[in-house]
């Protein structure tokens, strides 16, 4: 576990799951958010519930996407708390509860989530304690994949990575579609924007302008 701190924010970034996906904790005045649950043995649970109640109690979960290792601890955390409000876009709701779709078949698993609260789109803003945090559709990776930001970091899930960018070949045109979110969407913030990614580790926008190969024109 690793707590990143960006001014007044204190993020617990934890590895969960068998790709080694990234979960994201974070909140204020016991208002706290979940991104990406990717939890999969009791342990891992019992780890990421810890970092909650470390914070207050649990408000949001937040999938930056449908697949199943960024949806995968959704059950257990509405099981817990019952009143916590599952977050995504509509077009990736049919993956929560489709183990084909979700992906989760090709690891021998049948990960579903509960139906999902409230949908996310363009612009909308996810708003706890005194912070907000904007949504960005990214899609590429999949149809609705989305980043969130906040003035001075961004969680990209499956969109951005550091020195790379996530697969695209869900749908035709899928990688092209990558492509023009992350340089019309995410290129376009300011040079010290922490990207809080999916996988791997952290970096920051200039640091992808200048050195993604991915990116180059």
């Amino acid at each position: 576990m690793e707590e990143i701190k960006i001014g007044d924010f204190s993020i617990a970034r934890i590895i969960f799951g068998p790709i080694e996906t990234n979960t994201y904790v974070f909140g204020q005045d016991s208002e706290v958010c979940i991104v990406d649950p990717a939890m999969f043995t009791e342990f891992e649970e019992e780890t990421a519930l810890s970092e909650i109640q470390r914070r207050g109690s649990l408000k949001y979960i937040i999938n930056t996407h449908g697949h199943f290792d960024h949806i995968s601890g959704n059950q257990f955390l509405k099981e817990v708390y019952p009143t916590s409000k599952i977050l995504i876009h509509p077009m990736d709701v049919e993956k929560l509860n489709d183990p084909v779709k979700n992906g989760s078949t090709l690891i021998g698993a049948s990960i579903t989530s509960p139906p999902p609260d409230l949908l996310l789109n363009e612009g909308d803003l996810i708003v706890f304690s005194t912070k907000k945090i904007k949504v960005l559709h990214t899609p590429g990776h999949t149809k609705g994949s989305i980043s969130l930001l906040e003035d001075r970091f961004i969680f990209t899930g499956d969109t951005l990575f550091n020195r790379s960018v996530g697969i695209a070949k869900e749908y035709k045109g899928a990688f092209e579609e990558l492509i023009s979110s992350i340089k019309s969407k995410l290129l376009v913030l300011p040079e010290g924007t922490m990207v809080l990614p999916g996988h791997m580790g952290l970096t920051s926008i200039g640091a992808e302008r200048e050195e993604n190969d991915f990116l180059k024109d």
